[in-house]
């Protein structure tokens, strides 16, 4: 569906059906949302916990002397940008796209 034929509520919610992937509701929480990261095994998923353990020592490192060592600081923060690419919500962003664009085209946006 083209973004011009987008008239009513109906209109946008058959165009945001596939666009909305990253966040599920949550089965035990109402209102509440999950959020999905893919891994291979559970020694993956320690691995991440630990990068992300180690990036945050790190920063609090930077604040003042300390010492903790973190033993491959670069395999950490590598880990943890790996999983803030998993949550980048480029789905999400492409149906703002589109709405936004609906917005000008109505004289109602920026």
């Amino acid at each position: 569906m083209e973004t011009r034929e987008i008239k009513t509520l109906e209109d946008l919610k058959a165009v945001a059906k596939g666009s909305f992937v990253l966040l599920r509701p949550n089965r035990n929480s109402k209102g509440k949302f999950t959020v999905s990261l893919e891994m291979n095994s559970y020694i993956e998923m320690h691995w991440c916990m630990m990068d992300l353990i180690k990036v945050s020592i790190m920063a609090l490192d930077a604040e003042q002397e300390s010492t903790t060592k973190v033993k491959s600081p670069c395999g950490a923060i590598r880990g943890v940008l790996e999983i803030l690419l998993q949550l980048v919500p480029l789905e999400e962003a492409e149906l703002l796209d589109t709405v936004h664009e609906l917005l000008l085209d109505e004289g109602e946006g920026l």
